[in-house]
């Protein structure tokens, strides 16, 4: 069991860690082929077309997006399990003021060809807010 939720948690630092660096081709690999994510909208994105969509219209403009994550896996059953992740984001677009926000992902979570997949993240915004200061993007050397 342990190797399971390690692998599980390790998903979901590949989502951070693709997020943060804004690269879509490492964001959908965290994705079932038929992986849904539901944001509170109408019509969520369903499949890897529908993500990439999805992830380009949420990146465009973004001068910075960064995202901190820390969670639990609730339990593990066969090829199928439930997690859940409390991320800190901070967005800033073009010149707009910083913002700083707190969400929750409720996941689903499959095992396909040996790899943890999600299936199905819920997101809910549990706060918004301005944020004062000034990024400063990572710039790999």
């Amino acid at each position: 069991m342990p190797d399971e939720y390690t692998a599980i948690r390790q998903l979901a630092e590949r989502y951070v860690d693709a997020v943060n660096r804004r690269n879509q081709d490492a964001w959908l690999a965290t994705w079932a082929p038929d992986g849904v994510f539901d944001y509170g909208h109408d019509d969520p994105p369903r499949s890897h077309n529908a993500l990439a969509r999805f992830w380009d219209m949420s990146v465009e403009g973004m001068e910075v997006l960064m995202s901190v994550t820390s969670g639990v896996v609730e339990r593990v059953e066969g090829d199928t399990a439930k997690a859940r992740w409390y991320h800190t984001e901070y967005v800033q677009r073009g010149d707009d003021t910083p913002l700083a926000g707190l969400t929750l992902y409720e996941d689903d979570v499959v095992r396909i060809d040996g790899e943890w997949r999600f299936a199905l993240r819920e997101h809910y915004v549990l706060f918004s807010g301005e944020l004062e200061g000034s990024f400063y993007p990572y710039d790999p050397r």
